[in-house]
């Protein structure tokens, strides 16, 4: 009975129950997904091949308190970014190895109708090769119906109309991060407050239009939770959000070097914001 029980405490990883296996290895950076996890033995080459481990591009578990919040708007690129790219940073001048790179992923997850969570960066071309932005989208726009979370950090090539497309193709999404990209214009605003209902999340940096506040209490007016650290919003845009939206309950000015007066802004809105961050 003894050793009985002690070979029942010794029982491997490769044992697991298939669910239980399939949760942690889905938890995993997507290197160790594509690279490492498959080669481990037989049990973990068959769990690492069902679509649940492929929903999300973000390893969940990367950060103590990690969440697709954290990755898609509160640390969102350049600061803390929780994805880790399997390519090392290593770019090809070639724009088709990243779209059959993204085509080939998107396959993991059902042919896409399971992935969740996406982060555009790691398929991109290198700066010397031609731009694959179109491709990339137009790949996500009729492969991925029930797309959650969707970063466009790094793409800044993309036409209007693909990002149409996208927006039109899926109206699951709730977080969006807009990181460094040039994409965050009226017309897609416009067409993702009417397409995409269930938007909770944005992140930007970089410029923001004048009357940028005033399009996103139109588009979104449930907005929740807005990141616009390292942005160029001025105090009037600062005024209008605090003021306009009831629902906001998490917001990020950290380092907007335009912001002269949100001292006094930020102290009449604490009291209806339960998150702000500022220096």
């Amino acid at each position: 009975m003894c050793r009985g029980k002690k070979m029942q405490q010794q029982r491997s990883w490769d044992n697991l129950p298939s669910t239980a296996l399939v949760n942690i290895l889905s938890k995993s950076s997507l290197k160790d997904r594509i690279y490492n996890l498959p080669l481990v033995c037989k049990s973990w080459a068959n769990s690492s091949r069902h679509p649940h481990c492929w929903a999300s591009f973000i390893p969940d578990s990367y950060y103590s308190s990690f969440s697709a919040v954290d990755a898609f708007v509160k640390s969102s690129f350049p600061y803390e970014a929780a994805f880790l790219d399997p390519s090392n940073g290593r770019r090809s001048s070639d724009p088709q190895v990243g779209i059959l790179g993204l085509h080939s992923l998107i396959g993991k997850a059902s042919g896409g109708a399971a992935l969740t969570s996406l982060y555009f960066f790691p398929f991109l071309t290198s700066l010397d090769g031609p731009p694959n932005d179109d491709a990339l989208l137009s790949l996500i726009a009729r492969l991925c119906p029930n797309l959650k979370h969707l970063s466009f950090h790094g793409s800044f090539h993309a036409s209007e109309e693909v990002l149409l497309e996208v927006v039109r193709s899926c109206p699951s999404l709730e977080l969006v991060d807009f990181s460094d990209s040039p994409y965050i214009t009226l017309s897609v605003l416009e067409a993702m407050g009417i397409r995409c209902p269930n938007i909770r999340g944005i992140r930007r940096n970089g410029i923001v239009q004048p009357l940028f506040s005033s399009s996103l209490i139109k588009c979104f007016p449930s907005l929740k939770l807005l990141n616009l650290s390292d942005s160029s919003i001025g105090d009037r845009d600062l005024l209008t959000l605090v003021t306009g939206y009831s629902r906001l309950e998490y917001l990020d000015i950290m380092r907007c070097q335009s912001l002269m007066l949100y001292m006094y802004i930020i102290k009449g809105a604490h009291g209806r914001i339960a998150e702000i961050h500022y220096d």
